[in-house]
């Protein structure tokens, strides 16, 4: 009989000493604040939506997108890229309008460069 007595007893609502009500605050705060900051990084980091667009004497330039293949690197790129135009140009034009600080490139990275007419 003592179990089924067991069973029909209520269990107390918990009650926070005021440590404990302090800890959960604390708690809950910082959480929100690695949150916050989790969320600051990935925004910083990433690319922008539209790439840097370069002006010369006629105007501005137009561009267009492609997607990054096994293989290939940035020197690659602009030597296929430059048909009449000097390499180093439209490979410093592929840093610039991508934002690019080092030369590495990820398999099915989009990059914007410069279009050869």
């Amino acid at each position: 009989m003592s179990t089924a007595s067991s069973l029909n007893a209520v269990t107390p609502p918990l009650k926070l000493t005021v440590k404990g009500r302090r800890l959960l605050q604390a708690c809950i705060g910082v959480t929100a604040l690695a949150l916050t900051a989790l969320m600051i990084a990935l925004l910083w980091s990433q690319q922008p939506l539209a790439p840097a667009v370069a002006a010369d004497e006629s105007g501005v330039e137009s561009y267009e997108q492609i997607v990054v293949q096994p293989g290939d690197t940035l020197w690659g790129i602009s030597a296929r890229l430059s048909q009449d135009v000097n390499q180093v140009v439209v490979l410093e034009q592929i840093l610039q309008y991508n934002d690019l600080d080092s030369s590495e490139l990820e398999v099915g990275q989009t990059l914007y460069v410069p279009a050869m007419d």
